[in-house]
C-alpha cells in the first residue's frame, strides 16, 4: 500500500518550486506556480504492489523516464504509466521518488533536478541519497 492516499497532489520542493509539465510529453520542469490549472498537479495512484503512478491532471500523461532507467536519464511526460516507489524522508509527507527494484549500475535512482544548468531547471533520475533532505519531495493534497 502506498505511504501517502490515493488522489490530487502538488509536488514540490522548498521555495514553492512544483514539478511541472507545460505540454503532454515535455520534459518535467522545476517551476514557481504558474496559475495553469492542471499542469502542476498530479493524480496520485497507489498500486497492489505498494508502487504509485503519478499522472499529470492537465495532460493525462504520467510522470516517467525513457525506456531503461540511468543515471542523469531525463524525466518527462509519457502515455506509458511507470511504477515510482515513495521512501519517507525526514519531514512529513516529504518523501524520496525512487525507480522500484533497484539498485540499477550499484546504486538506487531518484527523482531529482538534472545537473544541467539552465532554466527552466529539468529533472532527472540521480543517485539517491536519503540522508539529503534536499533530494525529498513534499506531497501537499489538493482538494
Amino acid at each position: 500500500m502506498a505511504p501517502v492516499p490515493n488522489g490530487v497532489y502538488a509536488i514540490t520542493r522548498p521555495y514553492e518550486q512544483l514539478i511541472t509539465l507545460l505540454e503532454p510529453k515535455d520534459l518535467a520542469v522545476l517551476l514557481p506556480p504558474t496559475g495553469q490549472p492542471g499542469e502542476q498537479e498530479w493524480q496520485l495512484e497507489g498500486l497492489d504492489d505498494g508502487t504509485v503512478q503519478l499522472r499529470n491532471l492537465r495532460h493525462q500523461t504520467f510522470l516517467t523516464y525513457d525506456d531503461e532507467p540511468n543515471v542523469n536519464e531525463m524525466i518527462m511526460g509519457s502515455t506509458e504509466p511507470r511504477r515510482w516507489a515513495l521512501y519517507q524522508a525526514a519531514e512529513p509527507f516529504s518523501f524520496h521518488v525512487v525507480v522500484p527494484g533497484g539498485p540499477i549500475e550499484g546504486v538506487e535512482l531518484a527523482l531529482d533536478l538534472s545537473l544541467l544548468r539552465i532554466f527552466p531547471p529539468r529533472l532527472a533520475l540521480r543517485p539517491l541519497d536519503v540522508n539529503d533532505q534536499r533530494q525529498a519531495w513534499k506531497f501537499e493534497f489538493h482538494e
